[in-house]
């Protein structure tokens, strides 16, 4: 894969208000205010993450029924999470969570979380997005969690392109390919940020040609377990700050 022999950045035309993808792994049993602040209005919400249980579970969990029908009813678009396992499961297998999904809790999307970024299997995730598409998923999500072969992103409507701490984001190396993408096809996801460092770390995925993001202090085994309201005030700043198209 070819690195850009420049720095790890390269300066935008101009600075843009990214969309939020949410990943929202945390049960609205234990989080019902988490849930209700995702269904307030005028958030650039691009898409919220439901996952039941590492995947659909066995029946549907009643306590996501009434927030996924809020979320629905507000306009947020929600996808369902499904593990590849990294290439590992059959497509039957990825097909029937996306279809448990889709008849449980009425998603319109799936989020394929351990996806490989390896050339070799690039074939496998095409099939799993055409099974994913032909169940009835219009949005499909790639995560590979690092950059992939750019092959993946053209499989996808989004592709993570990073997931992990806010220190090792600070010396990202971008490929050269990055930046011919468009900027929406591509998503950072960035955990354990400092209080103070939001809107620089908002800024700093826009400078990488990267259209949809989420950033939390959020650590340990589950970081994305709340959805801060650091990222929302640090959000509400920058649209301020950047005039609307």
């Amino acid at each position: 894969m070819t690195v850009s022999k420049h720095s790890p950045t390269r300066p935008a035309a101009r600075r843009a208000t990214p969309d939020l993808l949410v990943p929202a792994y945390f049960h609205p049993a234990v989080a019902a205010e988490q849930w209700e602040r995702l269904a307030d209005p005028g958030q650039r919400l691009r898409l919220v993450v439901v996952n039941v249980n590492s995947g659909p579970g066995d029946v549907a969990d009643p306590e996501y029924m009434s927030v996924v029908t809020a979320l629905r009813t507000a306009g947020v678009r929600l996808a369902g999470y499904v593990d590849s396992a990294y290439g590992r499961r059959p497509v039957a297998d990825v097909a029937a969570d996306v279809r448990a999904y889709l008849q449980r809790y009425q998603v319109s999307g799936v989020f394929l979380d351990q996806t490989s970024a390896e050339f070799a299997d690039l074939d496998l995730y095409a099939q799993y997005a055409l099974t994913a598409r032909s169940a009835g998923a219009s949005f499909v999500v790639l995560n590979p969690g690092t950059h992939p072969h750019p092959g993946y992103v053209d499989l996808a409507n989004l592709t993570v392109t990073f997931e992990g701490p806010w220190a090792a984001y600070q010396t990202l190396a971008v490929p050269d390919w990055v930046y011919q993408k468009p900027a929406r096809r591509l998503c950072h996801l960035i955990h354990s940020v400092p209080a103070d460092a939001f809107d620089a770390t908002l800024a700093l995925a826009s400078r990488r040609n990267v259209g949809t993001v989420f950033l939390t202090d959020g650590r340990g085994a589950n970081p994305w377990d709340h959805y801060p309201a650091a990222l929302t005030a640090a959000m509400a700043r920058l649209a301020a700050a950047v005039p609307a198209p």
